[in-house]
């Protein structure tokens, strides 16, 4: 496809989208809301590419009524999506540290050392891997995307150049034996092989092994409405329910769970073999939260669909404002939740005039569908920045305390349209 972005729209309640839930496969998929036809978001283009040339492809999100499954209907082929990928894990200061606690944590819990393998999937650069050094942990990462398997590589990671399915894990067991511990990270709604995915973890984990998961938490999505983190990479989006629904398919069952503060809130799921391990009061807990918030009901979603058009609304009418006034908006980051928000809401050139990045992988290229340039991250500055990158705000507020007291502004659109000032507390949108 190669048509315009088609404007995005809230459907009446009860039509069902043509799919069979990759969950379940129920072909009881309810459409909650339509974000139009978009582009792939990582797909970044030439600046001088003619307009309309990048393909288009529905954005659809549906609920399924048997499993409570979050999903779009429509699949990009993954070696599309993922055999060359822009986004380096190791580029925030966040996700290093994130990742280093989080390590600590498994090493202490599981008792992992110098004869346990880590297998990290969806591996990026290797960042949750470097964290195990000081455990002397075996660790391999396994990677879709040859540029970022080729840094990690580089920087001394061993890391597979291959997609994760159950056959690689097969080829891993062969090779390196089973693992005490299978990670995935920012990956797990990736995955068009969900089911052989899944069987792929059961059968290359040790008996005692782990199979620690962090996905953006649907919950937090809903309440935050952080709309944004859809996009055509995010096959899936997790409960503690669903996730769990999907696991016990193929024997595999939640012990421990519990949320993390990383990319505006994920789940964290420890998983073992069904029965190895007892389940926690986290799991319970969690599950009675989800049920008194609603997060397994329809009626949850078709209200979040309407919080959506409502944020477009004060949102437009903020960098309209702002566009009457004279003063100049750019993008803070090019992330790809940004290229969602932005076509959703159709924001182009006209309202935010250039994105800003320290990502050498994106910078002299555009937002695909609207077009916005992506510039080095130095040198002159707008009057405001529209933080899309909202998930990593703290660190941002941190590092330009000296413009926002000179006067600069933060316009952060998620989970409420808000201006940040010189003194560094937000204020409601005028």
């Amino acid at each position: 496809m190669s048509e315009p972005a088609s404007p995005m729209n809230v459907p009446p309640p009860g039509r069902l989208l043509d799919m069979a839930c990759r969950c379940c496969g129920a072909r009881q998929v309810e459409l909650v809301i339509d974000l139009g036809d978009q582009p792939h978001c990582n797909r970044l283009v030439r600046p001088d590419l003619a307009p309309g040339l990048e393909p288009h492809y529905p954005l659809r999100v549906g609920f399924c009524r048997d499993c409570t499954m979050v999903q779009i209907d429509h699949t990009i082929p993954k070696e599309s999506m993922f055999t060359d990928y822009p986004y380096v894990s190791g580029t925030t200061t966040t996700l290093p540290a994130h990742f280093a606690a989080t390590s600590r944590r498994m090493a202490t819990a599981y008792g992992l050392g110098p004869a346990d393998l880590v297998v990290d999937i969806g591996s990026n650069d290797g960042t949750w891997l470097k964290q195990y050094a000081p455990f002397g942990c075996r660790v391999l990462g396994v990677e879709a995307a040859g540029n970022v398997a080729r840094i990690a590589q580089d920087s001394g990671i061993p890391t597979w150049h291959r997609f994760f399915n159950e056959d690689c894990a097969r080829d891993i067991l062969k090779e390196h034996g089973p693992a005490k511990a299978v990670t995935a990270a920012g990956v797990f709604f990736h995955l068009e092989e969900l089911h052989s995915v899944v069987r792929g973890i059961e059968a290359l984990l040790a008996e005692d092994g782990v199979f620690v998961v962090q996905a953006i938490y649907l919950g937090g999505m809903v309440e935050n409405t952080a709309f944004d983190q859809v996009y055509h990479e995010h096959l899936c989006y997790y409960t503690l329910r669903s996730l769990s629904a999907l696991l016990e398919r193929h024997g595999l069952e939640i012990f421990e769970a519990d949320l993390v503060d990383i990319h505006g809130g994920s789940i964290e799921a420890h998983v073992a073999r069904r029965g190895a391990r007892p389940v926690g009061e986290s799991v319970r807990r969690m599950q009675a939260e989800e049920a008194r918030k609603g997060f397994g009901e329809i009626a949850t979603y078709r209200a979040f669909a309407r919080n959506v058009l409502a944020l477009r609304d004060r949102l437009l009418a903020l960098l309209q404002d702002y566009r009457a006034r004279g003063r100049s908006v750019w993008a803070y980051g090019a992330p790809a939740k940004g290229t969602t928000l932005l076509n959703s809401f159709g924001i182009g050139p006209d309202l935010v005039q250039k994105a800003v990045e320290k990502n050498p992988l994106k910078i002299g290229l555009a937002v695909p569908g609207v077009r916005i340039p992506i510039e080095a991250e130095e040198g002159q500055r707008p009057d405001a920045y529209l933080v899309l990158a909202w998930n990593f705000i703290e660190e941002f507020l941190k590092k330009e305390a000296d413009w926002l007291a000179s006067g600069g502004e933060f316009i952060v659109p998620i989970p409420k349209v808000q201006v940040i000032g010189a003194s560094g507390t937000a204020g409601a949108a005028r």
